[in-house]
């Protein structure tokens, strides 16, 4: 099965895709660099413009909500509509976020309506694609804690075993892992509407606060990251 509508791989069009259980992305065209290769595969929906070399990818979740704001509002049937991937920017100048689109594509009046009609059609599977997003969240954040309670028995182990491994001469030193819910940096992205990128920018400059485990990766505090949206992208005023 291949949801997809290919209105000339040589302007623009629009697939869904569930990494081959249900939906396969159509033969991707050759301008495609690496990083667009991926979000041409990518689960959910995907929007290409091949005059500009564009692709903008949409999680489920967030196409089902697009689909509910352009049937409240038809504007965009006179205006047409700009469609992208949904990101959180920071700005110096202000407290607050601002929710962005990267990879920027302006429909015509036309365009949007296949595009409306193409959710429309769609929402079932993407209904079903959202639950499967939330599970597999559910799933990695399983995964994270065990990584971190193998690691804590590791830590322990190597304390109660310290005549047969000299820590100090292999230069290994225990981590401390604060009681707390962790996240992943795919999670996180996905709470914020960002990208994994954007998220590992905020931990390297220091805005958001996160554990880096040797060997399992970064985690982040599902606190400090609720404090983190609070103070830096919902602000005060949306309490």
């Amino acid at each position: 099965m291949n949801c997809s509508t290919v209105l000339n791989q040589n302007t623009w069009g629009m697939h869904l895709s569930f990494e081959g259980r249900f939906a396969s992305p159509p033969i991707s065209p050759a301008w495609l660099t690496p990083l667009q290769q991926q979000d041409w595969q990518c689960r959910g929906i995907v929007v290409w413009d091949a005059e500009l070399h564009i692709v903008a990818h949409l999680y489920a979740g967030y196409a089902l909500d697009l689909l509910e704001q352009m049937r409240a509002n038809d504007t965009w049937k006179l205006n047409g509509f700009v469609i992208g991937s949904p990101t959180y920017q920071l700005s110096s100048e202000s407290v607050g976020g601002l929710v962005t689109l990267e990879n920027q594509i302006e429909l015509a009046p036309d365009q949007a309506k296949d595009v409306i009609d193409f959710l429309s059609a769609h929402k079932k599977l993407l209904e079903y694609i959202a639950i499967h997003d939330e599970e597999a969240a559910e799933n990695a954040l399983r995964t994270v804690f065990r990584l971190i309670a193998a690691y804590g028995r590791k830590v322990r182990e190597g304390k109660k075993n310290d005549k047969l491994i000299d820590t100090a001469k292999l230069n290994i030193l225990p981590i401390f892992i604060p009681r707390g819910n962790y996240l992943t940096v795919y999670q996180a992205a996905q709470i914020c509407h960002a990208t994994s990128k954007q998220i590992r920018a905020w931990i390297r400059k220091g805005k958001l606060e996160a554990l880096n485990l040797p060997g399992f990766g970064i985690i982040i505090d599902s606190g400090k990251l609720g404090k983190f949206l609070e103070q830096n992208v919902l602000g005060p005023h949306k309490k």
